[in-house]
């Protein structure tokens, strides 16, 4: 009888798949990082948007042009408010709605989709 009390620890193989896969969630992980960050920018853009006097009654392409000189400044170039924007006004309310999606190239013909949206609801006064 064999007594392999003597033998610890992780084989090469073992420690080559939880290299492997390690390195392959820190890869995706800063490949994903940029969108979702650039997504906490223009969910930041809206909510401050929503403190904006008289957002409520402003127009369509007036809250494109606010909101386009926060992704100036804040260096948003994903997002385009033409087609992405949506503003729905009934009465006593407006809604502002950006939504979009952004693919991520990960590796070869591999890539990740991304939907973002997010809305912000505003008095019109």
């Amino acid at each position: 009888m064999l007594n392999r009390t003597n033998q610890q620890g992780m084989t090469f193989w073992g420690l080559l798949v939880i290299s492997a896969l390690f390195i392959f969630f820190a890869i995706l992980f800063f490949k994903l990082l940029p969108p979702y960050m650039e997504y906490g920018k223009v969910k930041t853009a809206l909510e401050n948007l929503k403190v904006q006097p008289n957002v409520g009654t402003m127009e369509k392409p007036d809250i494109a042009n606010s909101l386009q000189r926060r992704f100036d400044i804040d260096d948003v170039n994903n997002v385009d408010l033409k087609k992405d924007l949506l503003v729905e006004k009934k009465p006593g309310t407006t809604t502002i709605r950006i939504k979009y999606e952004r693919r991520v190239p990960i590796a070869y013909n591999v890539s990740a989709l991304i939907d973002f949206e997010h809305s912000i609801q505003v008095n019109a006064r």
